[in-house]
């Protein structure tokens, strides 16, 4: 898109705009580079979020949402809500993106009225379907681009995989949380790998924990997974690749020393 059919583009959406919007407001297309970033944003994202927010818009190679700007006395416009939009869509290296301008002149008071609007008059999520949804996707790929935090993660299902203490034995607990169909993955891989029978905790020597911290991180790396726990869907998935490739059968493979807690 060169800057000629930008202009004649910004003209039709102006035309279109004033019935919609009655001359107060107006859809336009813009450099996201171009924008003034608020000075102060109340809005934060944890780095994962937006590292995974820059991930799926290029992937997608556009925004899913249309930040909201106004124009300033000279005639710059600011962003005033979906500041990290648009930082995102430069750090993707997004060309052009659409924005939403208020044109009606605002004092201070209404600019930042509106950007507090914006970030706090948000809906909650039912717990529930939350759950069931998340439960519906099947791939990883899916789950990393829905982009739920951790924190998301741990409410929407719960299951402890090492729970076990005691003072007589040096130990360290790690708790994974996964929804009820990824447990059940997490089991059959356990199962299939017949390294321990069925159950619900699972121990390892403490020696062990530096070597699968160290996975851990390398699968993170290597995929640029930034959840601990969508790094450990991503080991269970390859580990069922290497399943049906048939690693391991015929062979005989060293059993990691796991005990399990009923």
């Amino acid at each position: 898109m060169n800057d000629f059919d930008v202009e004649k583009q910004n003209q039709q959406f102006a035309q279109i705009s004033k019935t919609l919007f009655d001359g107060k407001a107006e859809l336009r297309i813009v450099k996201p580079g171009s924008l003034v970033l608020l000075a102060r944003n109340a809005r934060y994202f944890k780095k994962e979020i937006f590292r995974q927010l820059v991930s799926n818009i290029k992937k997608d190679s556009r925004l899913s949402s249309v930040p909201l700007c106004w124009v300033r006395e000279d005639g710059k416009l600011e962003v005033l809500s979906g500041n990290h939009r648009v930082k995102a869509s430069i750090e993707a290296g997004l060309d052009y993106i659409l924005v939403f301008v208020v044109t009606e002149k605002l004092d201070r008071e209404q600019q930042i009225a509106i950007q507090l609007s914006h970030n706090s008059l948000v809906g909650e999520d039912d717990q529930k379907i939350l759950s069931e949804l998340w439960s519906e996707m099947e791939t990883l790929e899916a789950k990393l681009y829905a982009g739920l935090s951790s924190d998301t993660l741990a409410e929407i299902g719960k299951v402890d995989l090492l729970t076990f203490t005691t003072p007589a034995v040096a130990t360290r607990t790690v708790s994974f949380s996964f929804v009820s169909t990824e447990a059940d993955r997490f089991e059959q891989v356990i199962d299939e790998l017949d390294f321990a029978p069925q159950g619900t905790v699972y121990l390892a020597h403490l020696a062990q924990w530096d070597s699968f911290f160290q996975n851990i991180c390398a699968i993170k790396e290597k995929f640029e997974i930034k959840s601990a726990s969508l790094a450990i869907l991503k080991m269970l998935e390859l580990t069922e690749l290497a399943l049906e490739a048939g690693l391991g059968r015929g062979t005989e493979m060293k059993k990691p020393d796991v005990r399990v807690q009923s």
